[in-house]
C-alpha cells in the first residue's frame, strides 16, 4: 500500500507558512548583512510586483538579480526567499521546493526562520512526492521543535513511502492516540499507516478496528468495501444476513464490482425471494456506471425483472393475508419485501406490526429489519438504539454492529476510534 498524497490544503498552508519577511531598501537581516548593492533595485522591483501582485514580473526582475555576477551566500539566500514565495503564489511547487531547499540549506538563514523554512520545505517535498528531502528537512525541524499540525502527518508519510514503516508508525500511532484521547478524528493518511502495520504483522482484528475508524471518522467508500469484505469471510454466513451485508453495501456507497453486483442480485432475487429489491441493486450498479449491458449482472438483471413484475402484481395479496394472519411471521416477511421496495415507512409500520403480534421465529432479524428501515429514513439515532437491540450468534451481531457504525456516523455521535 502506498499513500499517495496528504490531504490538506497545501497552497494556503505554504501562503500562511511560507512568507519569510523581506525587508525593503537595504533589506537588512540579522547580523547586519545585506545584500549587494547591485541588487538592490532589481529585488525592489521584485518586491513592488509581487505587492502587486504581479508574479510573473518579479520572477523576472529576480531572475535578473541572480544573473549579477560575484553573487554572495547571503544574496543567494536572499534570492532564494524571493524565489520560493513567488513559486508559490504561481503554484509551482516544484520550482518552489528547489528554491526553499536553498534557503533552508543556506549557511546565512536567520535562526528565526529555521522553523517555518523548514516546515515549508518539508510540505513542498511531500507535494512533489520528495521523500528523502522531505525527512532531511523535517528530521532538522524536529531538532528544534516537535513536529505539530499537518506535518505530523506529512513526515509520517514520507517516512511510510520511503520504506521506513516503523518510524511511520511511531509517529502515527502517537497522534492516533492523542486524537482518540481528544474525542477528535484522525487522519486518514495516519490510519492508513496504522492499517499497514497491522496488516503486515497479521493482526486481523486490530485492523478492522482501525478500517471501522476509517468509515466512522471519514466515510471513504473504498474503506467501507474493504470493511464489509472482512465481514464476508465469517464462516456460517446464511443468506438474510448476507443480504443485510450486501444492503449495507449499497446505503453506504462502498465501492462495489460487478460480480458483486451479479451475486447480491440473485441472493436477493433466487435464494430469498426477494426479486424487487435484487433488480434495483443491480440497477443501483448500472446507475454508477459498474454494471454494463452483456456483462454478467446485468444478465442477471434480465432474468430477474419478470420475477419483479409479478411479485409487484401480487403485493396486494401479500399485504392483505399478513394483516389476517394472527402471528407476525408474514408481517415480517412482507416488511423485508417493502425495504426492498424502496417503501421504509411501510417496512417501519409492518415490523412493528410483526413484533406487536408476536410468533415472529427470528426476532434478531426483525430487529434489522426495524432498524435498517429507520435508517433509510433518515432516523439514525433510533436506527442505532434498534440495532443495539440485536442479539445472536456471532454473525449477527458483528453485522448489527457495523449497520451501527453506519447509523452512528450519520447522526453525527462522537467518531469511533481504533
Amino acid at each position: 500500500m502506498r499513500i499517495s498524497s496528504v490531504r490538506s490544503a497545501l497552497a494556503a498552508a505554504f501562503m500562511a507558512t511560507a512568507a519569510l519577511s523581506i525587508s525593503t531598501g537595504a533589506m537588512a537581516a540579522e547580523k547586519s548583512q545585506s545584500v549587494s548593492k547591485s541588487l538592490g533595485t532589481p529585488l525592489k522591483a521584485a518586491q513592488d510586483a509581487m505587492k502587486a501582485n504581479d508574479f510573473a514580473g518579479a520572477l523576472a526582475h529576480v531572475k535578473e538579480a541572480q544573473a549579477v555576477p560575484g553573487l554572495t551566500e547571503y544574496d543567494n539566500y536572499v534570492i532564494n526567499q524571493f524565489l520560493g514565495n513567488i513559486y508559490i503564489a504561481q503554484k509551482d511547487y516544484k520550482n518552489a521546493e528547489t528554491a526553499f531547499v536553498g534557503m533552508a540549506s543556506s549557511p546565512d538563514l536567520p535562526a528565526a526562520d529555521r522553523a517555518n523554512a523548514y516546515s515549508t520545505t518539508v510540505q513542498l517535498a511531500v507535494n512533489n512526492n520528495d521523500w528523502a528531502t522531505a525527512i532531511k528537512f523535517g528530521e532538522l525541524l524536529q531538532a528544534i521543535a516537535p513536529l505539530q499540525g499537518p506535518l505530523v502527518e506529512q513526515m509520517a508519510v514520507a517516512y511510510y513511502n520511503s520504506g521506513d514503516k516503523v518510524k511511520a508508525l511511531a509517529i502515527a500511532k502517537p497522534q492516533i492516540d492523542a486524537d482518540k484521547a481528544a474525542g477528535r478524528p484522525s487522519s486518514e493518511a495516519l490510519m492508513q499507516i496504522q492499517l499497514g502495520a497491522q496488516a503486515t504483522s497479521n493482526d486481523t482484528a486490530g485492523a478492522m478496528a482501525t478500517i471501522e475508524g476509517m468509515v466512522a471518522q471519514h466515510g471513504n467508500p473504498d474503506d467501507w468495501a474493504r470493511l464489509i469484505d472482512l465481514a464476508f469471510t465469517q464462516k456460517g454466513l446464511t443468506d438474510i444476513q448476507a443480504l443485510n451485508l450486501y444492503r449495507l453495501r449499497i446505503i453506504t456507497g462502498a465501492t462495489t464490482s460487478v460480480d458483486d453486483y451479479a451475486i447480491m442480485g440473485q441472493v436477493a432475487s433466487i435464494n430469498l425471494l426477494y426479486p424487487v429489491e435484487g433488480e434495483m441493486m443491480i440497477e443501483n450498479g448500472m446507475s454508477k456506471g459498474v454494471v454494463k449491458p452483456g456483462d454478467k449482472a446485468s444478465a442477471a438483471l434480465a432474468q430477474i425483472r419478470p420475477k419483479a413484475a409479478k411479485d409487484k402484481a401480487s403485493i396486494g395479496d401479500f399485504e392483505k393475508a399478513a394483516m389476517a394472519r394472527k402471528t407476525g411471521d408474514y408481517d415480517l416477511k412482507l416488511a423485508e419485501t417493502y425495504y426492498g421496495y424502496g417503501r421504509y415507512a411501510d417496512a417501519e409500520t409492518a415490523v412493528r406490526r410483526a413484533m406487536s403480534k408476536g410468533g415472529v421465529k427470528d426476532n434478531a432479524e426483525a430487529e434489522m429489519v426495524l432498524g435498517m428501515s429507520l435508517a433509510q429514513q433518515g432516523k439514525n439515532s433510533d436506527a442505532a438504539a434498534e440495532f443495539a437491540k440485536v442479539n445472536g450468534n456471532a454473525n449477527v451481531t458483528k453485522i448489527a454492529h457495523l449497520w451501527t457504525v453506519y447509523a452512528t456516523r450519520q447522526y453525527g455521535a462522537a467518531p469511533t476510534h481504533s
